[in-house]
């Protein structure tokens, strides 16, 4: 497994942050660290994410950066340029996975359905994205997947909240779950480093550490 996987494993929430100030992405960053999560997925929601991932390349040698919400080879190139060490995305994409495998960058493409998982399981990939997991069916569609796809990792995003994570995170087939209550786009601009301090270490002090596979 990419050893950025093995972080995933081990932090078990993934920040899914949207920033629309670049000069956010530090004290954004601080604030996560502070709490004790060395992760940050900027999503390619803004026309500032590029520049977002830069400066948490640059000055927050710490935090491990990704791009989310990707959806072209485009923004790959660019959000890997800037120093993304990861690539999420919202959907399947075979050229944006075989891109970021070409470049040896960790990818986890969105899947939806059993014929996506396959596909993904096919170009060689164990971890893929959940999205959107509670609309889908939540812990009873991973369940249903754990038979056909034994060796198959799911990242859930979408619906994640405080509340139901330790129910996902229970689940064999789950490596990490990806969620924004932490991180919510009015915490961040409105400067309330603090609150997400806080919500960071709710969220990892109600982790059954029980939960590490």
């Amino acid at each position: 497994m990419n050893p950025i996987f093995e972080i995933f494993k081990q932090t078990k929430i993934i920040p899914v942050t949207t920033i629309e100030d670049a000069s956010l992405a530090v004290p954004l960053a601080e604030a996560l660290l502070k709490g004790g999560i060395k992760i940050a997925e900027i999503t390619y929601r803004t026309d500032a994410a590029p520049k977002a991932i830069s400066e948490l390349s640059a000055h927050c040698p710490d935090i491990l950066a990704g791009a989310g919400t990707v959806t072209s080879v485009a923004q790959a190139k660019e959000a890997i340029a800037c120093g993304a060490k990861f690539i999420v995305m919202p959907g399947f994409d075979k050229e944006i996975v075989e891109y970021c495998k070409s470049r040896e960058v960790a990818v986890v493409p969105g899947v939806a359905t059993p014929t996506e998982i396959n596909c993904a399981v096919q170009l060689g990939l164990e971890v893929l994205k959940l999205f959107p997991a509670e609309l889908l069916g939540g812990t009873d569609f991973l369940d249903a997947m754990a038979g056909p796809f034994p060796k198959t990792k799911f990242i859930p995003t979408g619906g994640i909240t405080a509340e139901n994570a330790g129910g996902y995170l229970s689940k064999q087939n789950v490596l990490a779950v990806g969620g924004s209550w932490i991180v919510k786009k009015e915490f961040i601009s409105g400067h309330k480093w603090d609150i997400i301090t806080a919500e960071t270490e709710k969220a990892l002090m109600f982790i059954p550490r029980a939960f590490t596979k």
